[in-house]
């Protein structure tokens, strides 16, 4: 059997939000106060190990929260990227959310400065059209400023990329938000494709706005007739569907990704362990926090809702889910670590 290529996500929290979504996988924001110079030393530390260990890692990166990048941190994201070429580049696109308020004009020249540094996507997240978006995203006109970044990112010969979520709130703005987004320019290598909200950060408050399987496939014939849109099988699976799959499957070694979130708290120690010792002590942690939870599948017998027809994008979302009810029987310091280490909090 081919062994899996282990996930490294390198995450720092430097980056202000401009809003504050309903939705938000993060949660709480808490800016760390180490500078951005700091983070790029560990990240080069970890890709210099993954240069050593490609057949059994590889690494990625990112600033949260946003793409709102100072051009400091332009070039040191440019001269990790030109040292250790990833696959797709971490400069190549860039997500629209928490970007703060811009005239057209300085728009043009964000965007203009991002393309500079090999830019040539851009991405958004809606929620609705006007008010119901602005309502999701807690920040009254973003919806505004999100179609004036991609109508000038379009005008710039820039792909333009859309996820509209899906809540029982959203259904009826999908056909205007789709006409409205057929209106903008329509560049090669675009996409588009709905999606429900995820059971990560904010997104567990909202269970009543989930979509259930008759939604869906109504949705599903309407997706057919987009030459934009896609609905891939594996994001709109209903717990039952979901309970289904993971019984019917045979039970295998938990495999898990790690996440090093780089914070005030332990950079410092970062700074002075090498990349392997920094891989080796986040594993050491992450398989003691999973050894004290149960496997997927007694979390599925336990807790799991056989006639749950709420529709789920991912199977971590079921189990993250599950898990919070385990939690809530059982609080203990390792499973809440657990959490910690996979949230990215």
């Amino acid at each position: 059997m081919t062994m899996r290529r282990q996930s490294i996500h390198v995450h720092a929290k430097l980056l202000p939000c401009a809003h504050s979504c309903k939705y938000c996988l993060m949660g709480d924001k808490t800016l760390a106060r180490m500078d951005s110079a700091r983070f790029s030393r560990v990240v080069e530390r970890l890709l210099e190990w993954e240069e050593q260990n490609k057949e059994a890692a590889s690494v990625g990166y990112v600033l949260n929260y946003t793409s709102d990048y100072d051009r400091a941190t332009l070039e040191l994201i440019q001269a990790l990227d030109r040292r250790f070429p990833r696959r797709y580049p971490p400069l190549s696109g860039i997500t629209l959310g928490g970007l703060r308020e811009r005239s057209r004009d300085e728009l043009r020249d964000w965007l203009l400065e991002r393309q500079a540094f090999g830019c040539k996507t851009v991405h958004a997240s809606l929620a609705g059209v006007g008010a119901v978006h602005d309502h999701w995203n807690g920040r009254r006109g973003n919806f505004d400023l999100i179609m004036s970044t991609l109508e000038v990112a379009g005008a710039l010969g820039m792909a333009l990329g859309a996820r509209l979520f899906v809540a029982t709130s959203t259904l009826a703005d999908l056909p205007a938000l789709n006409a409205r987004l057929d209106r903008l320019p329509q560049n090669p290598g675009g996409w588009r494709y709905l999606c429900p909200f995820f059971y990560f950060g904010w997104g567990v408050r909202h269970e009543d706005e989930r979509i259930d399987e008759r939604t869906r496939d109504t949705l599903r014939k309407w997706l057919e007739s987009l030459p934009e849109g896609s609905m891939r099988d594996e994001v709109w699976r209903s717990e039952r569907e979901w309970i289904e799959r993971i019984r019917s499957e045979a039970a295998e070694p938990r495999e898990f990704d790690l996440i090093i979130n780089v914070d005030d708290d332990n950079i410092d120690a970062l700074e002075s362990m090498s990349g392997a010792a920094i891989v080796d002590d986040y594993r050491t942690r992450t398989r003691a926090a999973y050894a004290a939870i149960p496997s997927l599948a007694e979390l599925c017998d336990r807790y799991g809702d056989r006639d749950g027809t709420k529709i789920y994008p991912l199977q971590r979302c079921m189990e993250m889910k599950w898990l919070d009810l385990h939690l809530a029987e059982h609080p203990t310091d390792f499973e809440r670590q657990l959490t910690h280490l996979q949230m990215g909090n």
